[in-house]
């Protein structure tokens, strides 16, 4: 229970009308967790309670999952370099921790996965905008915050040049 994970069903599908029971259906979704350990317990008992479930109600349950994304484990030497660049180019005012456990899944913690590294979020709205969620339909970034993505991710790319060299 100390370790976060989530299942996320975001897709059920069955039947054709709304008056006829069907004979299958079908969920799709999503398995996030902040350790491999985890992500391999959630996915173990997923299969044991479909089946369990499936099996206590005299019905059949296949489960098939694909790899996905492994979790985002930035590294800590990394992200005391990104800290730093960030908060030289933009000031400490401009760092703000998540304040949660995050469970981005994103296809950069393939990489993780060979050479130490450090996903960074940052800020993309209009200054005193309204804060929304990325993967909202209501997301729209402000252009500028390319720019300051650029910069940063340039910074970072120095310190961690410098931080190598020495």
């Amino acid at each position: 229970p100390a370790l976060a994970g989530v299942l996320t069903v975001g897709r059920l599908a069955a039947g054709t009308a709304a008056n006829v029971i069907p004979d299958a259906a079908t969920l799709e979704g999503t398995v996030r967790a902040t350790t491999d350990a985890t992500r391999m317990l959630l996915l173990e008992e997923l299969q044991r309670v479909t089946e369990g479930v499936a099996t206590a109600h005299g019905l059949r349950a296949e489960v098939r999952i694909e790899e996905g994304t492994p979790p985002v484990m930035n590294d800590a030497r990394v992200a005391s370099w990104a800290r730093v660049a960030a908060a030289r180019l933009l000031g400490d005012d401009a760092l703000r921790p998540l304040g949660t456990t995050n469970m981005a899944a994103e296809d950069f913690a393939h990489y993780q996965q060979d050479v130490p590294g450090c996903f960074l979020r940052i800020g993309a709205r209009e200054m005193g905008g309204e804060v929304v969620a990325a993967h909202s339909p209501r997301f729209a970034p402000a252009e500028g915050s390319l720019f300051v993505g650029a910069a940063v991710l340039a910074a970072c790319a120095r310190e961690a040049a410098a931080a190598l060299q020495g």
